[in-house]
């Protein structure tokens, strides 16, 4: 006769707890990593493990810093922004407080192109200041005119529905405040299309900000500490946050080359099939995007992969520039500028890196970073690397009028084909629907920039959430975090 171990209050027996609880977390990005610190936090090897499966050769997923001849190259994102504290946090956490940097003095000022020239926008970007406004020459005296009455809290705003941000826009601020400020500046953060974003999804914060007291209250009180700026990053580059988290692990907690291929779960136990092998975990953190997690869950949940690809994802890419100063007519000044759709551009954004950061570029010389594509323009971004940086040299020539001798003295590109997820309307309901079906798979958490926010901060914090969820006794809930 078989002997069998006594159970525990949640029914697993007394074995299971006398080793550590196994966290297998799918994805090495920074919500993945964040996750597995956090587990190996929760106590002793002993009490709980985490191991995270990769399917790339690396970590970090979008956050990757390049360094060559003394210029700093960002594949991905280039910053993170320091009202929320999480990157902070974490950073004073893992002793690499002292490598963060915070952006130039002076250096705050945005553009918008539009209609063939910059208009610089001085101050806070959202909502933008009206002196700003009016020296800025973006609006028509219409279009003040009517983002001046959005200053007075109204009742017209629908209760208990979702819109898109272009609607709460534009019957707040109207057409041109859409166009010309809304979209290249708020949406452009989603690199989506402000015609599709859910406001409720987004920005929130805006929406219940003038229920209550109209456009002033939408300017958030934060203020930076010394030596902070609302945008922050790393003297080597933002790559130095993943490589620090992956330091604090156990030696062999990562497995690259490892790509999730199907999941499921017997006697209360996960399997997890990989490209490298089997791994078995008592609970599963999942930080992949939601599309590449949906074939992994098919035959486990097909109601829950239908509902992960419905999510969807924009292509983007990354070109940075670097120029010689002495062939610049006029050296660029400020963050950088952005780009309406309605100008027709490739081009969506710029940043001035070595304008906004110290150390990104060697004296005498200038690097600019240039965005292409998002929602309804990912065809660009798919386009060649030769032909991504011959298309954003000619248009970044054009928009900062450096003529057409005027070339780069060496250029990089990235690609990020379908990697940006979209909070359209009608997200929030996904994501209710995403934890509904979780009901029936105690154990499995759902993070990173898929679900609740974008920016590295929120990955953190995401990811940090879900290695809690993980060890929680209540059995994995919440389980979209």
């Amino acid at each position: 006769m078989t002997r069998r171990e006594p159970r525990s209050r949640d029914g697993g027996s007394s074995a299971s707890l006398r080793r550590p609880r196994r966290v297998a977390v799918l994805g090495a990005g920074v919500a993945g990593l964040a996750a597995a610190y956090e587990v190996s936090r929760a106590g002793a090897p002993e009490r709980a493990q985490a191991l995270v499966l990769e399917a790339a050769d690396r970590v970090g997923g979008k956050v990757l810093s390049v360094s060559r001849g003394g210029v700093i190259y960002e594949a991905g994102p280039d910053s993170f922004i320091s009202a929320k504290p999480d990157v902070l946090d974490l950073a004073r956490e893992l002793g690499i407080s002292g490598d963060l940097a915070a952006t130039k003095p002076g250096s705050s000022s945005v553009s918008i192109y539009f209609r063939g020239r910059l208009r610089t926008l001085r101050g806070g970007m959202w909502p933008p200041k009206a002196s700003a406004l009016l020296s800025s020459g973006l609006l028509s005296w219409r279009g003040l005119a009517r983002l001046a009455l959005s200053r007075w809290p109204g009742s017209e705003d629908p209760v208990g529905t979702d819109e898109s941000l272009a609607a709460f826009v534009r019957r707040r601020f109207g057409q041109e405040a859409l166009e010309r400020l809304a979209d290249p500046l708020l949406a452009g953060i989603y690199a989506g299309d402000a015609e599709e974003l859910s406001l409720e999804s987004t920005f929130p914060q805006i929406k219940t900000a003038f229920a209550k007291n109209g456009a002033s209250a939408a300017r958030p009180p934060w203020r930076p500490a010394p030596g902070q700026s609302l945008f922050m990053t790393f003297q080597g580059g933002l790559s130095r946050l993943p490589e620090a988290l992956c330091a604090a692990l156990p030696g062999g907690a990562v497995r690259t080359g490892a790509r999730v291929l199907a999941l499921s779960r017997r006697d209360r136990e996960w399997k997890i099939e990989t490209s490298a092998g089997d791994f078995a975990a008592d609970a599963v953190v999942s930080a992949l995007p939601a599309g590449a997690l949906a074939p992994a869950v098919e035959r486990l949940d097909p109601e829950l992969a239908a509902v992960l690809r419905e999510i969807p994802f924009a292509s983007t890419a990354t070109v940075s520039l670097l120029y010689d100063d002495s062939s610049l007519p006029v050296r660029p000044e400020g963050f950088g500028f952005l780009v309406p759709r309605r100008e027709g551009k490739a081009v969506s954004a710029a940043t001035y890196s070595s304008s906004k950061f110290p150390g990104r570029a060697p004296e005498g010389k200038t690097l600019v970073r240039c965005f292409v594509g998002g929602a309804g323009r990912g065809a660009w971004a798919e386009k060649s690397e030769e032909d991504l940086i011959r298309l954003a040299s000619e248009e970044l020539s054009e928009i900062l009028g450096l003529g057409k001798s005027c070339r780069p003295v060496e250029a990089k590109a990235w690609r990020w084909i379908a990697a940006n997820p979209q909070y359209t309307v009608g997200h929030a309901l996904r994501l209710k629907r995403l934890e509904s079906c979780l009901m029936g798979h105690p154990g499995l958490i759902l993070a990173g920039a898929s679900y609740r926010g974008v920016g590295l901060p929120d990955c953190v914090r995401s990811g940090r959430a879900a290695a809690r969820a993980a060890l929680s006794p209540r059995g994995g809930f919440p389980a979209v975090v």
